[in-house]
């Protein structure tokens, strides 16, 4: 099963150092609560591609993000991409949405106008989940895949980059200004993320 943590960052910590070093430190606890007998300091490297792994326990993959006043980890037994984003306005959101999929830049135009910017939040988070579940950050075209079923908020990434099944799940975190995700090759997914006091 993919498990799924967050945390809130202090105010007087959120900076872009402080943010990454605060991910891990709610990777690091996650991990002890998932698997006790690892201790802490845990190896974390980087693959080439830039894909955080741990080498000393290859059965358990995690990933990590950060964004404004939150952190969140996944931890899984197959590939898993995190993300997560502070909704905030994007004036040119609309150009960023043409190169979506056009099922997703169909459900985009249907949407009301006062929700649009969460849906494109939403899509957003969906998309750089699998990505980093993939391991290839932005080298996926973004149109050459998209999430079967996104009214649920749970189900399966529709891509044909390889014959790997990949799920998804989307998450609201308690002031609904964040957009959280997690894509894995599991099927099984934390139903709703835990909330981590660092």
């Amino acid at each position: 099963m993919v498990r799924v943590y967050w945390a809130e960052i202090p105010e007087k910590e959120i900076k872009p150092k402080a943010q990454s070093e605060w991910a891990h430190r709610l990777f690091e606890t996650a991990l002890q609560r998932e698997y006790p007998s690892i201790s802490s300091p845990i190896l974390l490297q980087k693959d080439e591609k830039g894909k955080p792994f741990l080498p000393e326990y290859p059965g358990i993959y995690m990933n990590l993000s950060h964004s404004g006043r939150y952190a969140a980890c996944a931890i899984g037994e197959k590939p898993v991409g995190i993300d997560i984003e502070c909704r905030k306005s994007r004036r040119k959101r609309e150009l960023v949405i043409k190169k979506f999929h056009p099922e997703e830049q169909r459900l985009y135009m249907n949407t009301e106008e006062t929700e649009q910017e969460r849906l494109f939040h939403d899509l957003w988070v969906l998309k750089e989940s699998f990505m980093k579940a993939e391991g290839t950050g932005l080298g996926i075209p973004l149109d050459a895949f998209y999430m079967e079923e996104l009214q649920k908020g749970t189900g399966r990434v529709c891509q044909k980059q390889n014959d790997k099944i990949y799920y998804y799940m989307l998450y609201q975190l308690k002031d609904a200004v964040f957009s959280l995700a997690v894509s894995s090759e599991e099927a099984d997914l934390a139903k709703e993320p835990l909330e981590v006091f660092l």
